[in-house]
């Protein structure tokens, strides 16, 4: 594949962009958007990122500090107003930069900067208000994972608040999704979630999706859903079972695999159609692997996201290349979506990688934006979603049982 070609297909530039990175020219540093976040990025010590919004509105995360390195393949230059990304042949795609957040220069009024206790990645804000996961702490720890390096205590329910509502009155974010680590207990670490969630819904309309563990019952998966959570994600990482403990031991030897299974398919029943996903982590297992959860989880009635994790390509390999590991796995998964009636929600989207809409790309053709999709993207779509969301939970929730506790 030529540069040309590959500069004007977003997901093959997104692609490259993950793989060999982005280097920021001279001016483009002295520009506002840029010094700040620089700045920020060394104030807070918090790994901030460039949004960068592609042609057809495909989003790539570009850690700001790796693109002061001085060999990359492709550059971001000031043109104008605005910004393009050059590659080295000299072709060239006009982008935009989502404004760094406000809100990144405030504290809570307890003093903690907000930037700290949650970040904006295209609409959403994520946030880990627990660091808590007993995973760590047997030794047991996902390979991937970043709780470990999470030092802070458990953000205070007004903290979270203050932060939601920072982000939200200015329009940096339209979902919240929040990620929680793994308790030895009935609930799986949700409950530690649950006083946030329902201060977030009692205060905001606005959709919330979690990332969690699943529970040892399932009344568990049917209380997260009445608690007011609109997307849910077990993430499985791997299908293959040798590798899935390797990677993931407290995951294997604490949850089981066959759990996750299990909870995926009850949460399929009760969340709404879309909502409930789980990552297949592309580049850890053989593509055959990965295939086969496909088949496994859209069967299930589950949306799998495929992040890009040690594909076994280097700075020198572009994307091209990794198309050709890549490229058959989209199609499979577009084809488990539509043999299952699956379509992906705007929710189930957050990912900071890749998404299902993104694979359309790496077809050679952009994909055909469905107007319901674009209702949906709406800020009326955003609140009609809201409201669609309200109504179903009200008519699918029934009351816990009165002897359902902790014990169950």
């Amino acid at each position: 594949m030529t540069e040309l070609a590959m500069i004007d297909n977003p997901g093959f530039l997104k692609l490259d962009l993950v793989i060999r990175g982005m280097k920021i020219s001279r001016d483009s540093l002295d520009s506002p958007e840029i010094s700040r976040a620089i700045r920020l990025s060394n104030e807070t010590g918090a790994a901030l990122e460039l949004n960068i919004i592609l042609p057809d509105e495909v989003i790539v995360n570009i850690p700001v500090l790796a693109c002061l390195a001085e060999e990359k393949p492709y550059t971001l230059v000031k043109k104008g107003d605005g910004f393009s990304i050059r590659a080295q042949s000299g072709e060239a795609v006009e982008v935009r930069l989502a404004p760094t957040p406000q809100y990144y220069d405030r504290k809570t009024t307890s003093g903690v900067p907000m930037v700290r206790i949650g970040r904006t990645y295209g609409g959403y804000l994520a946030l880990s208000p627990n660091p808590l996961c007993e995973f760590i702490e047997d030794d047991l720890a996902c390979h991937y994972c970043d709780l470990s390096t999470r030092d802070h205590r458990a953000w205070t329910v007004d903290e979270v608040l203050e932060t939601v509502d920072a982000a939200l009155s200015e329009g940096a974010a339209e979902y919240i999704c929040l990620n929680v680590g793994y308790t030895r207990s009935a609930d799986g670490g949700i409950a530690l979630l649950e006083p946030y969630i329902q201060a977030i819904k009692d205060r905001f309309d606005v959709q919330v999706c979690v990332q969690a563990q699943p529970p040892a019952v399932d009344h568990w998966i049917d209380s997260s859903y009445a608690m007011g959570i609109d997307s849910i994600a077990y993430n499985l990482e791997v299908y293959d079972p040798q590798i899935f403990e390797e990677i993931a031991p407290g995951k294997m030897r604490v949850v089981g695999r066959e759990r996750y299974f299990s909870a995926l398919k009850h949460a399929a029943k009760i969340f709404p159609s879309g909502a409930v996903v789980s990552n297949l982590i592309i580049g850890s297992e053989p593509v055959a692997s990965t295939m086969k959860g496909i088949d496994m989880l859209t069967a299930l009635g589950v949306i799998p996201t495929l992040p890009i994790y040690r594909l076994g390509l280097s700075a020198s390999t572009d994307a091209s290349t990794a198309a050709q590991t890549i490229e058959p796995i989209y199609r499979h998964l577009g084809e488990g979506l539509r043999r299952n009636r699956l379509s992906p929600t705007l929710i189930s989207h957050f990912n900071l990688a890749f998404n299902a809409i993104d694979g359309e790309y790496f077809g050679g053709e952009a994909p055909i934006r469905g107007r319901w999709e674009t209702v949906v993207k709406s800020k009326r779509g955003t609140r009609l979603a809201a409201n669609l969301s309200r109504v179903r939970r009200r008519l699918r929730v029934r009351p816990l049982d009165d002897d359902f506790s902790e014990d169950h």
